[in-house]
């Protein structure tokens, strides 16, 4: 019998001897914590399919010297809609990723599992799938007490777009934590500000809206051509590169699935 069980997203998944894997998990209730799945790799392992990353699984765990032991598992949801669709599964494994390397270990953050699981399961659908992973961005900032000020310029406060007109550029400040209207911004001068068109601005802002908290109505929402898109995704990379001070590992699979 196992010693407890939890509900809990694999984020990682690493060979470890010959047929066992350690996987990092993500529960609602013990927040990011290591185990290892004994002989999953075998052909006939139960523990092979539920212990997929990006699968959402019951697992029944005992406490060992180092790390948790996988004793049983029953899959939640194994969101196979990201199993076909080689984009979409890159869009998941970011996610992934972001979650593993914003959370310190056994640091509980239910409303991160749930934003978790709602990106996922939006991923599914959602098409361009690149807007679920702008506004997991945007979502993740907020809940790690991160979220950029997109309404006022950090440098002056003037309301952004506010009396500035749709042919106006702004750009968005990881440093300062804000936005800048087009009298302080200078992306072309300073690495740390990242031009925005008044759509890219606009889209942030809906992303940021708090109707969008459970990403409902993504599927509805006017999309920027894709220069906007663009650069909210550089922007949003940039303020996430500054918090976070490393560069995600997914990011060069997901790169290299844009068109040139």
């Amino acid at each position: 019998m196992p010693a407890y069980t939890t509900d809990a997203f694999v984020l990682r998944r690493l060979h470890y001897g010959e047929t066992d894997n350690i996987l990092t998990l993500y529960a609602r209730d013990r927040g990011r914590f290591s185990a290892i799945a004994k002989g999953a790799r075998k052909a006939i392992s139960r523990l092979s399919g539920a212990t997929e990353v990006l699968t959402l699984t019951r697992f029944g765990l005992a406490s060992g010297r180092s790390l948790e032991i996988v004793t049983q598992v029953e899959v939640q949801d194994s969101f196979p809609n990201l199993r076909h669709d080689l984009l979409r599964l890159a869009h998941g494994l970011y996610l992934a990723d972001l979650v593993d390397h914003s959370t310190e270990e056994h640091a509980p953050n239910p409303l991160l599992f749930d934003l978790l699981h709602a990106g996922l399961t939006l991923l599914q659908s959602v098409t361009p799938p690149e807007l679920v992973a702008r506004w997991f961005e945007v979502q993740l900032l907020r809940d790690l007490g991160y979220a950029p000020n997109l309404y006022e310029c950090a440098v002056c406060h003037a309301p952004v777009p506010g009396p500035f007109g749709p042919d106006e550029r702004f750009a968005l400040s990881a440093a300062l934590g804000g936005a800048l209207c087009p009298r302080h911004a200078r992306p072309a001068s300073h690495d740390d500000h990242s031009g925005l068109s008044y759509e890219a601005l606009a889209l942030l802002q809906t992303l940021d809206a708090p109707e969008q908290g459970t990403g409902e109505t993504l599927e509805h929402l006017a999309l920027p051509n894709a220069k906007g898109l663009g650069e909210a995704r550089l922007a949003l990379r940039r303020s996430l590169r500054f918090r976070l001070e490393r560069d995600l590992k997914s990011l060069e699979f997901l790169d290299s699935l844009r068109p040139v």
